[in-house]
């Protein structure tokens, strides 16, 4: 009996079918693992979300500095929380785990600091411990603290004056970011690409460059932002 074999033409059929079906399916499932890089995300914000509570309870209410001088080292809000965290990688977005190097920002942070973060705080929330005659934000003079974010994923670039830093969104997770409020909740916000770049603030220089992005309008408060600052009020 005769075996026949497949035909040139057929086999290049049955590989033209592959490829099609992969052109279909390979981004479904790059989607589908950023979803689950998200939701990882996101936990890692609400666990900060508790820790910062955690924090207020023991201090008065009152909120951490972003950074100020301890001695020879700079404590930050990562470093000053790390004892409520108790886990490196909660500190990092699994999308973009090493996004910032906190040698880098703050060029001598103190030793219970993470190496990395991934998280952005809100500087009106959490105030800059190096300007003069500063005094921590209070939890009771937060009037919508549902609506208030404290941190979300973000990075830094440099503010309209040498000194001052912007702390961007980064929406990491298919156009979207995710940030925690000061009532402990945390949730996915929409971002829109603004088409343009600027370079990541370091203490040696200009860093890698980044994307702007605008926050979208289930920001609330922070709707067409790039960052999410201020306290929302009556």
């Amino acid at each position: 009996m005769k075996r026949h074999g497949f035909t040139l033409i057929e086999l290049l059929v049955v590989i033209a079918i592959i490829a099609i079906l992969a052109a279909i399916l390979f981004p479904v499932f790059a989607r589908a693992r950023e979803a689950a890089r998200q939701a990882s995300c996101l936990s890692n914000t609400r666990q900060y979300a508790t820790a910062t509570q955690m924090y207020l309870q023991d201090y008065e209410e009152a909120f951490p500095f972003s950074a100020m001088m301890s001695g020879t080292c700079v404590d930050t809000f990562y470093s000053v929380v790390n004892p409520y965290v108790k886990n490196s990688q909660i500190t990092v977005c699994p999308s973009e785990p090493q996004s910032m190097r906190l040698i880098d920002l703050v060029g001598m942070p103190c030793p219970n600091s993470p190496p990395y973060d991934s998280y952005s705080v809100n500087g009106a929330v959490f105030i800059n411990g190096f300007y003069p005659n500063v005094a921590p934000t209070q939890l009771a003079s937060l009037m919508r603290p549902a609506e208030t974010v404290m941190e979300y994923d973000g990075n830094t670039i440099n503010g309209a004056y040498p000194s001052a830093q912007v702390q961007i969104v980064q929406p990491r997770h298919n156009e979207n970011f995710n940030a925690n409020f000061a009532d402990g909740h945390a949730k996915v916000i929409k971002a829109t690409d603004t088409n343009t770049s600027a370079p990541q603030f370091t203490v040696g220089g200009p860093g890698k460059p980044l994307e702007i992005w605008r926050v979208g309008s289930n920001g609330g408060f922070y709707a067409g932002m790039n960052d999410c600052l201020g306290i929302p009020t009556d």
